[in-house]
Order: structure tokens, then C-alpha cells, then sequence
């Protein structure tokens, strides 16, 4: 199977010939002040998840080739900072890091919408963070392991199909219970694994019989050949447009039955476009917020890092820049009250 990346690389080349990346020179000419800031310093990024996961993985290709780009060249330090789907190191970097550019995070797109949604202890405005990028869109799907009764999208809403979660806020708890909630699907979500890597092996041990939603660039990273070889069965999209690789499996806006659905559907799924963001907390001066940016742009556009990329096999599908991430957010928290009220309470009875 070729590496899922290759499409991402055309897909970029493009973005960059239109102007939506700044071509890899720009984090150079930043202002000498930026290069002074940071040489000699460490910047800790601090990844919302346990290690080993996807997240963490995409977190620690950005933190390796970060120092590139960036003047100054400052050095990486990883930190896994697990808690609440990425919310505990958000209101940490929101209210306690410093905001002088020297600590950035990284995690779900989730921790973009909690707040908005009223998600258990998410205290900061998303709108306020310094969004720097997000090295691809994402599109989590609903798996089941060979071995189980279900097979298609059909039978979620006419067979058990029992799914292993992670903390209460994770979307693979709350994905599926909201699917239940808004759709009327039959999830029996198991929660408090630790990673999306626990849960492969408890499928293969027999405690569980699938996953309500693990991305697809996961699982090109973590187990590409369950894929190709037929071990778990591809049931729906979690996103809002299918995926190249995936055009005969259905997302779960086609499952939506009715307006209201779908509205809410799309309030709740939105994230998933700015799949892997990495931000800085709000109050950092506007030239290293610039050049953290900048800095981002060059990467997801270089030709070194790109067939890093797909040596890994690490999805660098439709990556969104920080200006874009913004317009997200803005767009989501400018929603009708209503229909983000619902979307709000679907996902409160999900978690």
C-alpha cells in the first residue's frame, strides 16, 4: 500500500502555489529580535495525551522539526501532559505557562470546541489562544474488530456493538454516545483506557469488539495492515467529507435523518477539520506569535519533511494554517444559540 501521505504532498503543493502556506524562507525573515529571543532556549511542548498515541506522535514530528524553522533554532522539549482529552493542559497553558512563546501545546481539535460546548473544566475562550497550525484534517472512524457481529454501517442501528473509550471528554467516548444520543445508534462505550493504544490490544484479547472513533492517520501509523488485511471492518466516517481513500464508506452527516440532526451533526464534527492543532497561550508578543506561525507554514511545506512524512506514514492530509483554525473557531462560536445548545447538550449526555 502506498504511504497515505503521498496525497497529502500534492495536496499541499497546491495550497502553497495559491498562497495559503508562506513559502519556507518566510520563518528566516523574521525580525533579529525573534532569532536573539530564542537561541540558546528550550521550547516545551506539552502534548494533551499519554504517549504512544497519534496525537503524541504528530506531536513529537512537529517538536523534531520545529527547530528548523524557527530563528534562533531553539531546542524541543517534549511533555506528555494527559488529562480530560487535552483540556487539563489547555487551562494550564491558558492560565499558569508562560506566555513568552517558550511553551506551546498540542493536542486534539476537541480542545478547540470543549469550552464553547460547556465541557467539564474547560475555563478558557478558545477564540483568545495563538493558533499556529494543525498538520492535518482530520477524519476519525467507527471500527469493529473482525470478529464482531457488526460489519456496516446499517447494523449500528440494529446490533450491539460494544466500543473501548479513553477519559470522559475523549472522542472516543464521546463520538459514539453522541452518534447514540442525536442518531439513535446502539454504542455500549466501555471507558477508561489509557491511549487508543490499549485499546487495540483489548479488541485483540476479545474485551471489546471495536472503536467508536480512531483516526485514519492513527491507524496508518499504528496498524496499517489491520487496513489491508480485513482485521477490523471501516463502518463510518466521523467527519464532514469523505475521505480520498475512503469514498464507499459513509460519513456520519449522510446518517443524519433530518435538519435538526444534522445541524447538530455538523456543530459536533466540525473539529474534526482542525484535527491536530498546536497553539500558544494568548499574550505572547506578536512577532514570536508570527514566527511560530511562519515557522509552521515553512514546515508543512517542505520537501525534507514531507518524505519524513511518508517514510512514517503520517497523514499530512489538508493541513490548516493558524489564520484558518481562527476562522474556525469564530465561525463555530458565531453558530444560532439554539443549535449550538443542542449540539452542547447531545455532547453532555455523551460524556
Amino acid at each position: 500500500m502506498k504511504s497515505v501521505a503521498r496525497a497529502g504532498v500534492a495536496a499541499i503543493a497546491a495550497a502553497s502555489a495559491i498562497g495559503l502556506f508562506a513559502a519556507p524562507v518566510a520563518a528566516q525573515s523574521a525580525s533579529p529580535s525573534v532569532a536573539a529571543f530564542y537561541r540558546g532556549k528550550d521550547i516545551r511542548l506539552q502534548i494533551g495525551t499519554p504517549v504512544a498515541g497519534g496525537y503524541d506522535t504528530y506531536g513529537r514530528f512537529f517538536a523534531r522539526h520545529l527547530p528548523k524553522f524557527l530563528p534562533g533554532s531553539p531546542g524541543v522539549i517534549v511533555q506528555n501532559v494527559p488529562g480530560a482529552a487535552g483540556v487539563n493542559m489547555a487551562n494550564s497553558l491558558y492560565f499558569q505557562q508562560p506566555k513568552d512563546g517558550t511553551v506551546i501545546g498540542s493536542g486534539a481539535g476537541s480542545i478547540a470546541t470543549a469550552a464553547l460546548f460547556g465541557g467539564q473544566g474547560a475555563r478558557y475562550d478558545a477564540r483568545n489562544f495563538i493558533w499556529i497550525g494543525s498538520l492535518n484534517a482530520e477524519v476519525g472512524l467507527v471500527i469493529s474488530y473482525k470478529t464482531s457481529p457488526v460489519k456496516t454501517a446499517k447494523d449500528l442501528f440494529e446490533k450491539e456493538l460494544i466500543v473501548g473509550g479513553s477519559g470522559a471528554t475523549d472522542g472516543n467516548v464521546i463520538f459514539p454516545n453522541t452518534m447514540n444520543n442525536v442518531l439513535g445508534t446502539k454504542f455500549r462505550v466501555i471507558p477508561g483506557y489509557k491511549g487508543t493504544a490499549t485499546i487495540t490490544v483489548a479488541m485483540e484479547r476479545g474485551e471489546i469488539q471495536g472503536m467508536g472513533s480512531w483516526h485514519y492517520s492513527s491507524i496508518m501509523t499504528a496498524k496499517p495492515s489491520w487496513l489491508a488485511d480485513g482485521t477490523i471492518n471501516i463502518l463510518v466516517q466521523l467527519a464532514l467529507q469523505r475521505h480520498p481513500k475512503l469514498p464507499d464508506v459513509p460519513t456520519v452527516l449522510e446518517l443524519a435523518r433530518t435538519d435538526e440532526e444534522r445541524a447538530v451533526i455538523e456543530l459536533v464534527f466540525a473539529q474534526q477539520d482542525m484535527g491536530r492543532p498546536v497553539f500558544a497561550p494568548p499574550g505572547i508578543p506578536a512577532e514570536r506569535a508570527a514566527a511560530l506561525r511562519a515557522a509552521f507554514d515553512a514546515m508543512v511545506v517542505d520537501a525534507d519533511v514531507l518524505r519524513e512524512a511518508d517514510r512514517m506514514q503520517l497523514e499530512i492530509n489538508q493541513p490548516m494554517p493558524g489564520a484558518g483554525i481562527n476562522a474556525l473557531i469564530e465561525r463555530l462560536h458565531a453558530k444560532p444559540p439554539e443549535a449550538v445548545k443542542r449540539a452542547a447538550e447531545a455532547i453532555a449526555r455523551a460524556s
